[in-house]
């Protein structure tokens, strides 16, 4: 009898409201059904696109992948629709906050910091920022050595070996330098102070390429961010290479850089552009 009392009372209840709107029953009711569809299909478009970047977009990287696919929805919703369908982006996954290390007192400059606004640069190859990372593999570590252009945030050179040794370097700088031709006259390297980074055979090689070399201040990684930034981010998104073996890993690793990383993801620090897309829009 309840249930009975409550269809009457909706039902009445849509009735007034179809009357105020000036509709039919059947106009509301169509309507109604092709804005669940429409929910619908948007959930699939969003847990699709969580999906295609294997978690790594939250919330607003997923609205900006959909404004590009000329999508509109709000990152409330979204977060909403993440929420009801259990979707936790790999950024969202908060650890507990260690101790801040306290900053290294500054003894002496190995080499002048030249570069003071590394994001105000927004000409391609004007400036690289380079590091060595290193990552674990079954029965080892293998090292990354990466260089990153500040503008595009494109990386436009990389070696991966089981050593960390200078030529690791070497062989980055060969690959981003054979890539990149079209360079400023006036270009920065910047780098931390590691001894792979200070070798006089380095050194030589930054300089040949027509780069003027600026270091870090010792104990102040803040002064690499761009990189450094890199490597946080591929490491939280790149899929566990612990138990691979060396040329499994480093197909893993490469698969990331170039087919995900430089070709297909959305960076914050370039107004959410892919890249290899701002490269080309910023050489234009």
């Amino acid at each position: 009898m309840r249930q009975n009392s409550k269809k009457i009372f909706f039902s009445k209840k849509i009735s007034t409201v179809c009357r105020i709107l000036g509709v039919s029953r059947s106009s509301y009711y169509r309507q109604a059904k092709e804005q669940k569809e429409e929910e619908k299909q948007l959930e699939q478009r969003i847990i699709s696109t969580f999906a295609k970047h294997k978690g790594n977009y939250g919330r607003i990287r997923i609205k900006k992948a959909l404004e590009r696919e000329h999508i509109k929805v709000s990152e409330w919703k979204i977060a909403r629709i993440m929420k009801e369908n259990g979707l936790i982006a790999k950024g969202g996954r908060k650890k507990g906050r260690g101790k801040r290390s306290k900053m290294v007192q500054q003894e002496k400059i190995i080499k002048q910091n030249v570069i003071k606004d590394k994001f105000a640069v927004k000409e391609v190859n004007k400036l690289w920022s380079s590091d060595i990372s290193e990552f674990k593999i079954t029965g080892g570590k293998v090292y990354v050595c990466g260089i990153i252009d500040v503008a595009s945030r494109v990386i436009v050179g990389w070696s991966i070996q089981l050593h960390m040794r200078e030529v690791i370097v070497h062989q980055a700088l060969k690959m981003a330098c054979g890539r990149h031709v079209n360079v400023p006259a006036e270009r920065y390297m910047h780098t931390d102070g590691g001894s792979q980074f200070c070798s006089k055979k380095t050194t030589e090689l930054i300089e040949k390429a027509g780069f003027i070399k600026s270091m870090s201040r010792p104990g102040v990684p803040q002064d690499n961010q761009p990189i450094e930034s890199f490597w946080k981010t591929m490491k939280r998104e790149m899929p566990s290479i612990r138990h691979m073996k060396f040329e499994q890993a480093k197909a893993t690793i490469v698969e990331y850089i170039e087919l995900y990383y430089n070709s297909e993801r959305l960076h914050s620090s370039i107004n959410y552009r892919i890249p290899n897309e701002a490269y080309q829009q910023l050489s234009i």
